[in-house]
């Protein structure tokens, strides 16, 4: 990799990042907090002790499989805004698995209740996708009615028909057999949801990069017309990489049931879909990277209590720094023509 490569595949992003983390900064200064005291806090709370890096890599790992998800459909040219629904209607999948299936030996548990899980967020993403796909109708506009839908069936499901005995709007609480088993148990809990992730990521590099289908399905992203062209069928790639990035995000819901709360309840997910958008984005599909930036929201998540307690901020300043790296990123263009124009003169140079 030359100079140039490295910098339009490293510098871009960290810029994104240090802009957002920059900007959130002078808005604390302007109402009248140091941002210094608040990322201390941030950071502590992330990564400061043993129980705080546990915590952190258990948010990440929703995000990053959301990521995944989103990276899939980004590489065919797609834009799968509705992983947040998927997720949701993943783990209501998982859950109806763990609870009402039993007699079966864990490993062989868990694997159903997954696979139950993806198949639910496949199915999930399988209406919008082929409206888009046969129709040609707007799949930001259906994703997003999809997402609200799966939160309002979600809400329904666990107050009426699914409702377990505890108080609060939940389920029964899955059997012990469909539990993840946990590789670490002190400081907290870590779950071989962690491992998994590592190996779902190698998967995904090994598809886009090593096969012939992975190939194709970046050929439609980047050229649709002259994929088609030399044969390649983009309708069945643009479908495949909106449901198989449904059922990802259908395994990312299945973990936070089977991995941490052992049931489903209203709210379990604090947007863990949406966070995933702007890495995938930020990444520009590389998994590794989406590894990382799913561990700097981790963080953020993780650490935005302390903050709040610490210095005073509200954690809702997480929010923020996610919307202004999403706002950066669609400005990343700029960025790029920038540092090439500072690097290499007007033309690009040669590195």
């Amino acid at each position: 990799m030359d100079k140039k490569q490295l910098t339009d595949r490293i510098l871009p992003p960290v810029l994104l990042v240090v802009s957002s983390f920059g900007v959130a900064a002078l808005l604390m200064l302007v109402i009248g907090f140091n941002p210094f005291s608040a990322y201390k806090a941030l950071l502590e709370g992330a990564f400061g002790s043993g129980f705080a890096v546990i915590t952190t890599i258990n948010k990440s790992i929703p995000i990053c499989i959301a990521a995944f998800a989103v990276g899939l459909a980004a590489k065919a040219g797609v834009f799968n805004i509705g992983v947040e629904g998927q997720l949701v209607m993943g783990a209501f999948g998982s859950a109806v698995a763990g609870i009402y299936i039993t007699g079966l030996p864990a490993p062989l548990h868990i694997l159903v209740s997954m696979l139950a899980g993806a198949a639910a967020g496949g199915m999930w993403a399988l209406l919008p996708s082929l409206l888009y796909v046969k129709k040609g109708t707007n799949l930001i506009v259906s994703a997003i009615l999809c997402n609200n839908m799966a939160a309002l069936l979600l809400t329904y499901l666990v107050v009426g028909p699914f409702k377990g005995e505890q108080a609060i709007p939940s389920t029964a609480m899955i059997q012990a057999t469909a539990e993840l088993p946990a590789l670490i148990e002190r400081p907290a809990r870590l779950t071989i949801a962690a491992p998994l992730v590592l190996v779902l990521g190698i998967i995904y590099y090994f598809y886009m990069q090593r096969t012939v289908s992975g190939y194709e399905l970046r050929a439609v992203g980047q050229n649709p017309v002259a994929a088609r062209f030399v044969g390649i069928r983009n309708e069945r790639y643009l479908l495949f990489s909106l449901v198989g990035g449904g059922m990802l995000a259908g395994i990312a819901g299945s973990i936070e049931v089977l991995g941490n709360y052992h049931q489903l309840f209203d709210g379990f997910s604090p947007g863990y879909g949406f966070d995933g958008i702007p890495i995938a984005l930020i990444a520009n599909g590389n998994p590794f990277i989406m590894m990382l930036g799913s561990l700097l929201f981790g963080g953020l998540r993780a650490g935005s209590q302390n903050m709040q307690m610490m210095a005073g901020v509200k954690k809702e300043i997480v929010t923020v720094i996610q919307g202004l790296l999403i706002v950066f990123i669609a400005m990343q263009y700029l960025f790029r023509s920038g540092v090439h124009k500072c690097l290499f003169g007007r033309k690009g140079g040669k590195g």
